[in-house]
């Protein structure tokens, strides 16, 4: 099968569109919930606990550290056989998490449940669901239906960050926190037991959208760069560190970026639809970006959207002078954030095949997950240091642009790879 179809070639829907439609789900619940809504919830329980920005927003760190030291353990070991246990205990630990949220009085109580939170973040999240949807679709149309994920899943998130702002300004943030924990519990965990399957053999289907050389590849094995030969190159470890960069950025975007637009005079329900409006912006840029990469150039892809992140860092220095500038945020956040998640399994793909796939994609959500351990924490500090948000957003342009230089690098025809078909 070579064509991009809705159907199956039994003329039923194709099963891997229902693994994209349960992964949108999976990463609205467990990762924009986590990520992306973080901001909703400074200023509300920083007030009412008495407790600075940057001692709060440490919980992120903590759970960042527990995503990568889970994905570090737990990303080999994904398989046919594992993969729906794992994601379905990582999906109930995600639901404990956001009760306990909801029942802390105290700082150290947000660090405790921080640990559940990460398992479920790493566990529920970008990597399985990466590993799947690459899995069932093949390179004509990878990119589209990881686009889809991540743009659907900005679909939903634009539609959580008002809500839950809304659920916090009138019932306050612990009932906003139940409401995220029953999602997961009511949503995501049956989910996972009726529709996760690993791969199309298991239903007795043909991958959609494989080229030529796939389905070459598959009438032999798949073939790739084992991890033990491309750990030892400096191009691997500067694929994954350019996540580090990237995520250091765009966690502390999601976390800071509405407290910055309180502070600059915007209220509370403006500020919460700004967010809303750059995920929403995200919805288009993921297809575009993820369509652009499967029929054209990924380097360019990977080079201008780290360009573009760091643009939009920039246009918010401006905005308390020229609100105009939102603009600008909106749209440079909507097609620079493509490249936390739509642009690297498929720098993955590039550098290393298929043959090891998913312990790369694990790999780069260890390193995804390193800068969110520092980004949201690391802007806090700065800030309280600073009393401003000025010096912070400048490092993490600069961060930016640094990712997108190591990116044109790694994904030019020096460390292209390609396979042997005849072996």
């Amino acid at each position: 099968m070579t064509n991009v179809s809705l159907k199956d070639e039994n003329g039923k829907i194709y099963y891997g569109w229902y693994i994209v439609a349960i992964s949108l789900f999976f990463m609205a619940l467990g990762y924009s919930c986590v990520v992306s809504i973080v901001g909703v919830f400074v200023m509300p329980i920083t007030s009412e606990l008495h407790i600075q920005i940057g001692d709060f927003v440490a919980w992120t760190t903590i759970m960042s550290v527990t995503s990568i030291l889970y994905l570090f353990f737990a990303s080999k070991h994904y398989n046919a056989k594992t993969v729906k246990p794992i994601m379905f205990v990582c999906a109930l630990l995600g639901a404990v998490a956001f009760f306990g949220f909801s029942r802390a009085t105290e700082l150290w109580h947000f660090y405790l449940f921080a640990v559940p939170m990460g398992i479920c973040f790493g566990g529920l999240t970008a990597t399985p669901c990466s590993v799947l949807v690459n899995n069932w679709f093949g390179g004509k149309c990878k990119g589209l239906a990881l686009g889809l994920v991540f743009s659907g899943t900005s679909v939903l998130a634009m539609g959580l960050i008002p809500l839950v702002n809304h659920i916090t300004i009138i019932s306050g943030w612990r009932t906003a926190y139940l409401f995220i924990a029953a999602g997961i519990l009511v949503i995501c965990a049956p989910l996972v037991l009726i529709f996760v399957k690993w791969s199309p053999a298991e239903k007795g289907l043909k991958r959609m959208g494989e080229s030529e050389q796939e389905m070459k590849e598959d009438s032999l094995e798949k073939s790739g760069i084992p991890f033990s030969v491309a750990r030892k190159k400096l191009s691997t470890w500067m694929m994954f560190f350019s996540g580090t960069l990237l995520v250091i950025a765009s966690s502390a975007m999601l976390t800071h970026t509405q407290a910055f637009l309180q502070m600059s005079g915007y209220s509370p329900t403006f500020a919460a639809n700004v967010m809303s409006g750059m995920i929403g912006a995200l919805v288009l840029g993921g297809i575009l970006v993820g369509a652009y990469c499967d029929r054209f150039n990924l380097k360019y892809a990977a080079v201008t959207t780290g360009i573009l992140f760091a643009v939009a860092y920039l246009a918010q220095l401006f905005i308390p002078q020229f609100g105009w500038f939102i603009g600008v945020l909106i749209v440079c956040y909507g097609f620079g954030c493509t490249a936390v998640n739509i642009v690297p399994p498929l720098i993955a793909n590039h550098m290393f095949g298929e043959k090891e796939l998913s312990t790369y994609i694990g790999y780069i959500n260890i390193f995804i997950g390193i800068g969110g351990a520092l980004g949201s924490t690391l802007v806090g500090k700065l800030f309280d240091y600073t009393g401003s948000y000025t010096i912070p957003f400048i490092v993490c342009a600069i961060l930016l642009l640094l990712t997108a230089l190591i990116r044109g690098i790694v994904t030019s025809e020096k460390y292209k790879f390609i396979p042997d078909i005849k072996k």
